[in-house]
This record gives C-alpha cells, structure tokens and sequence, in this order.
C-alpha cells in the first residue's frame, strides 16, 4: 500500500510539471496566429496543487492610426482584465509581421513606432495579454489598421491670413470693431504660430486651435489643441521681447488646454476636468535644444480640483482655476500654492464668481482683472458674445469665508470673434485669437493683439 500511495503522489508531481510547462508554449503559438477565438489556459498553482483557469483578455481596437516623419503612432482603447499589449507592424497586411513593441503599463494606449521608412505604408495590428503567475495568455489579433509615412513640414511661424500690416488693418475685423483698431498696439502685436501647420512631435497638424497665453520668464507661451483629435496638444515657445517663435513643446495627450499660466517655478496646463504642471526648466530644455519641437513624455503631476479647469490665471502666490460655463455664471477658486519636500499642492483659500463664456482672465500689478468672455463665430449664432471687461476685484480684503467681489465692470469692450486667452506683461495686456481656423468666422483674428492697459481701465 506504501509504494501504491508513493506511486500515486509522484504520477500527480508529473502531471503538476507537465501542466505548468505546457501553458507558456500554448501562449506562444496564441500570439502568432490570428483567431476569433479566446485562448483559455490552465495551470498549477504551486502552494495549494490546485488548477487555476487563465482566460485570456478580448481583443483591442485601434481607435487611430497616422503616419508621420519616418513614424506611425497608434492609439487603442484599455482592454479590461489586460496585464499589457503586444504590437506588430509589417509592411504588407498579408504578409509577416514583426513585433514593435510590448507594453506592461496598462495605463498606455499610444504607440509610436520610428525609423521607418520615408512614404512607404505600414500595416499594424496588436493583442493583448494577462498574465498570472508568470503564464500569459493572449488575446486574438486586432483588426489590421494602415498608415503611410510622410515628410512634415515646420511650424508656420508667418500669420494664417493677413501676411503684412496693411493688408491686417484692411481686414473686415479691423474695420468693424473700433476697439481694435483704436486701442491695439500694432508693434506689439505678433503672429500666432502653427496655424498653417504644426509639426507635432514629427506629425502635421493643420488643425490647431489656440486657446491659453502667458508670459514665463524670457518666454511668451501658447496653447493649442488639436481639433481633429489625431494630435497632442502643443505650447508654442516665443521670444518675450521679439514675440518671434522658437520651439513646440508637444505635451503628453490630446486634452483640450483651454488655458496655461506660470507661478515663477511651474507651468500650470488646464487638462479637461483636471490641471496639470511642469517645471519652467522645460522651457529653457526645449529652447536650449535647438530642435524644432520638444517632446514632455509625462506631467510633474495631475490634480483634481473642486472645479473644471477651463479657466487658469496666477497672481501673488494665488491660481486661480474655474469653470468656462456657457449658459451661465460660475466660480473661480484661488488655490495658494505650497513647495514640501518637492511635492507642489494647492490649498482652496478664495473663491470669486465669473460671468457665463469666460475664457480668459489676467491680473496686472495694480490688481486690475481683465476678462475674455466669448462663444460663437458671429453675431448670427446664438449665445454669441465676445468682448472684454475690466474689475478691481477686493483681492486684499475677502470675506471670512475668503469670497472675493470682483466689483462692477470698469469698462467693456467689443472684441472680433473667438477671443481666447489673455496675459498681462508690462503696460500691455495680449488677447489670444482662434477665429483664424473656423471657417464660419466672417471676422477672423490671426494675430495676438497688445492693448495698453491704460486703455482698458
């Protein structure tokens, strides 16, 4: 009976062993082979000689494909259960396809393969995979998705529409509204670069929509997001003092920043429902580089606020962060900024309500707050608005529950469609334009225009 009992338990170690070093092989051949099917594994776990069942995950779907400057990037969705993706490119759809890449962090859904060649097609396809216990199954193959490689060309640094001065101030914007051409300041006044083409990363994108501005040491910066959604979001990097362009900063996604501003150590992003930083040394890397764009693979960090992020403005150690509601007013929170050991948070302290359509709002030195509120191409859209407004808000003497009043209006000033963003530097505050890249916008803006302050107060 002893030797039968002895039998018995060394025929189950065989089998555990067996079982166990069968699965990877299984795995294997499931990665190479395309199949609608869903490869299921079964294995031994070591300290309780029972069966574990390894389902593999479902199949990704790649959501975006384009070709580049020697490159193709990729975009998919999460796949749940999914410990990682595999990526194979080939450059015929039938033909062999070779493995990019795989990915282990579950949070990446981007991919971009470079070194390739210059117009040629290539064909992609991805699994994805869950392992357990060091054995993976893998999922059946995606769809095969193709895109072709391309030259790009550099960010435009000229204006979109008006190429010199006289042919600007005949421009039916310039005509119609008195208030440009009456209080702008024409030498102070600059391009705004990328809007016939941004080189994104080694991507053309035409379709860049400026949104935020501000001022950060030697530097003039804007934001812009792509509006075709198949390109990150940009910061444009100017010269302060000449407005001419130097670099791009292509930022880590494709999330509308609706506004950035800079508290003397760190760049503030807007970022969809969140708000994001990076260090001004990004800036002078990107500069110092000489390349035509700068790549941020990752934000120092990103908050959640109690409020969306579609309004960003600093002034004395205050950030201000609110909400751009278009049908009606909302509030604007003052977070104080506080440095330990490294680590940047924001403590909610002031509070100040702001018109419905606000886009942009800036401090000057005296505590002056302009704001841009705007919404529609033009006057016959409804909800359409855009103008200026300057208040004296009591940013020193808030109430116990640290509401500040923004005050009455100062002044109002109609602006040209599609005012974004604006920065106070020196004597002069700069109004951010998009009405250059809509179509529907009878009078575009294709500069960003200096006004003294004397002039709006």
């Amino acid at each position: 009976m002893k030797r039968k009992h002895l039998a018995a338990l060394l025929l189950a170690g065989l089998l555990v062993t067996s079982i166990g070093s069968a699965v990877p092989t299984q795995a294997t051949t499931s990665a190479t082979e395309t199949t609608t099917e869903t490869t299921t594994e079964t294995t031994a776990n070591a300290s309780t000689d029972s069966a574990i069942t390894l389902t593999a995950p479902s199949a990704p779907s790649i959501s975006l494909i384009k070709g580049g400057s020697k490159r193709v990037k990729i975009y998919w969705g999460k796949v749940a259960d999914a410990s990682g993706y595999n990526i194979y490119y080939s450059t015929s759809k039938t033909g062999t396809y070779t493995k990019a890449k795989t990915i282990t962090d579950v949070s990446t859904v981007k991919y971009v393969k470079t070194g390739l060649t210059q117009n040629k097609t290539y064909y992609f396809k991805m699994t994805a995979f869950t392992t357990v216990n060091g054995v993976t199954a893998e999922s059946a193959f995606s769809s095969v998705k193709s895109a072709k490689t391309c030259s790009v060309p550099a960010t435009s640094k000229s204006a979109k529409k008006y190429t010199t001065k006289s042919k600007f101030v005949k421009s039916a914007a310039y005509k119609k509204y008195s208030a440009l051409s009456k209080r702008s300041t024409y030498s102070k006044s600059f391009a705004i670069p990328g809007m016939k083409n941004t080189n994104a990363g080694g991507f053309a994108s035409k379709k860049m929509i400026p949104q935020g501005i501000c001022q950060a040491g030697g530097y003039m910066l804007i934001s812009a997001y792509d509006a075709t959604g198949y390109d990150e979001s940009v910061v444009y990097v100017l010269n302060r003092s000449s407005h001419s362009y130097i670099t791009t900063i292509v930022l880590p996604s494709k999330a509308k920043v609706n506004n950035l501003a800079y508290d003397g150590k760190n760049i503030w992003i807007s970022k969809g429902t969140t708000i994001a930083y990076f260090p001004y040394s990004v800036i002078t890397s990107a500069v110092t580089s000489g390349n035509s764009y700068y790549t941020l693979k990752n934000y120092t960090d990103i908050l959640t606020l109690n409020t969306s992020a579609g309004v960003i403005a600093y002034h004395d150690n205050v950030l201000w962060v609110g909400k751009s509601d278009s049908s009606s007013s909302s509030t604007m929170y003052g977070y104080t900024i506080d440095t330990i050991d490294g680590k940047t948070s924001l403590t909610s302290t002031y509070s100040m309500s702001i018109p419905s359509r606000t886009q942009g709002v800036s401090f000057d030195s005296d505590g002056y707050m302009y704001l841009t509120r705007s919404n529609a191409t033009s006057s016959s859209k409804a909800g359409y608005v855009s103008n200026i407004r300057t208040f004296k808000p009591s940013l020193t003497s808030p109430t116990s529950t640290g509401a500040v009043k923004k005050g009455n209006v100062l002044k109002k000033i109609a602006l040209p469609p599609k005012s974004e963003g604006i920065a106070v530097y020196g004597s002069y505050l700069y109004t951010l334009y998009s009405g250059c890249k809509y179509t529907s916008c009878k009078y575009p803006v294709d500069r960003v225009i200096a006004t003294k302050l004397t002039q709006l107060r």
